[in-house]
């Protein structure tokens, strides 16, 4: 199991409880927080439903869905999310994902939620490579990708059509030499 919560300069990444769901909720119905995902807005009770997802999650014994709730560690307030998926634990392949609060963008919380991520994949479970994929016309997170490290590999063109339009998808990645190369670090 992995050392959860996650602690950051600024940050707690911890797992979800089903308390988190109206806190959610208070962020997730601004539309400004949706504004680059490639998704139909989602309704209360689907809210209600994916937080209750992620809680039956954390009882798996072979878990490889990790979605954390991102609290401030000086004031305990829920303000986004931090996801990794093990999307194939023989191949130790992972996608991670982070989302903040509309009040909070441009304050440095997605990069630090990132690298406690790439930490997570890389040191804890050993992973190989690590994907992430965001609109390309979502500038901040292209940002905050290239901050970490990560590769941009290419564009996946129309992957999916939600809220009257076909989205694209710009994907990057980071493999585990890199990540050694960036930390300092010599792997064997």
């Amino acid at each position: 199991m992995p050392p959860l919560p996650l602690v950051t300069r600024r940050l707690s990444l911890r797992d979800y409880i089903e308390g988190d769901a109206d806190a959610v909720a208070a962020y997730a119905v601004d539309q400004s927080y949706w504004q680059n995902q490639g998704t139909e807005l989602p309704r209360p009770e689907q809210i209600k439903s994916l937080v209750q997802w992620a809680v039956q999650e954390q009882r798996l014994s072979t878990r490889t869905n990790y979605y954390l709730a991102a609290t401030r560690k000086d004031s305990g307030e829920l303000i986004g999310e931090a996801v990794l998926r093990i999307v194939n634990p023989e191949a130790r392949q992972a996608e991670l994902g982070f989302g903040v609060v509309p009040k909070h963008w441009r304050q440095g919380y997605a990069t630090e939620i990132g690298s406690a991520l790439l930490d997570l994949a890389f040191n804890h479970f050993k992973l190989h490579r690590v994907a992430a994929q965001c609109a390309p016309e979502n500038k901040p997170s292209i940002r905050v990708l290239q901050k970490l490290g990560m590769a941009r590999e290419g564009l996946i063109r129309d992957v999916c059509f939600a809220r009257g339009r076909w989205w694209s998808s710009a994907a990057y990645s980071m493999l585990e030499n890199e990540y050694a190369k960036i930390k300092g670090v010599q792997r064997g």
